[in-house]
């Protein structure tokens, strides 16, 4: 594990009118960390990571990476800093195949694709480094025989995987992760879990998950919301046994369950 903070939240907070979603939250990700953020239902787990991805503005606090201020940066700016966000609903190309979808984010992350879009793509895709990257990537998830189907015709699994692939062809060091096994099987999560657990350490992996079998599984490190505020952060085991997480998820003393 990289000893180093790649990801710092100060005092961040995000208000619509009178509510308050994220109340003066702070925390960091290590570099190179499988770190989850869980809680139970209005915690303000997804509000917190929209401000992390750039798709909603802070109303107080900053958000740095690497050291540098991003709190005010559009999401096409994070992305170009090494930020890449898998969201609850799909963003995929449905029509397109897809290899098209991976080759697509490598082109527009290396900049050969852009002003081309989803149109103009093939005028650059025969470069056999974008092509043999897509491949790649795609073997990685375990999708090597879906190359030329439509993503509408992939399972909700296989979508998942496939999200992954187009994240990983940016080069993200911060991977973002919103409810990755929302609406798959047991079977379908346990395949995704070992394919974020197998990532290289230079990825680091912070996602919000409901799925806590998936997420003591996974994480090496957990962080607790509760009603907008950050509750606790530790080790699965000190989350696991900490009763103010107990009383927050389940108004009793009995252990968490994995």
């Amino acid at each position: 594990m990289i000893d180093l903070d790649l990801l710092q939240l100060r005092g961040v907070s995000k208000h619509f009118g009178s509510f308050t979603a994220v109340d003066e939250v702070s925390l960091t990700v290590r570099a190179g960390a499988r770190h989850a953020i869980i809680g139970p239902n209005g915690a303000g787990k997804s509000t917190l990571f929209g401000l992390i991805s750039g798709t909603l503005t802070t109303s107080t606090g900053t958000i740095t990476l690497d050291g540098r201020d991003v709190t005010r940066l559009p999401v096409h700016r994070r992305v170009g800093l090494g930020t890449a966000a898998t969201f609850q609903h799909s963003s995929l190309f449905m029509r397109e195949t897809v290899l098209e979808n991976v080759l697509l984010a490598a082109l527009l992350r290396t900049g050969a694709g852009a002003g081309t879009g989803l149109g103009g793509w093939r005028k650059v895709s025969a470069r056999a480094e974008a092509l043999a990257r897509a491949r790649t990537l795609l073997e990685r998830v375990g999708l090597p025989d879906r190359h030329d189907l439509a993503a509408a015709a992939l399972s909700h699994g296989e979508r998942r995987q496939l999200e992954v692939a187009v994240a990983l062809a940016t080069e993200p060091r911060l991977l973002l992760m919103d409810e990755p096994a929302a609406g798959m099987s047991p079977a379908e999560t346990q395949r995704l879990t070992e394919l974020i657990a197998a990532l290289p350490d230079e990825v680091t992996v912070l996602l919000v998950e409901h799925d806590l079998d998936m997420v003591f599984e996974l994480a090496d490190t957990v962080t607790v919301m509760h009603l907008g505020r950050h509750l606790t952060t530790g080790t699965p085991d000190q989350v696991r046994a900490s009763a103010e997480v107990q009383q927050a998820y389940l108004g009793t003393t009995t252990e968490v369950s994995s």
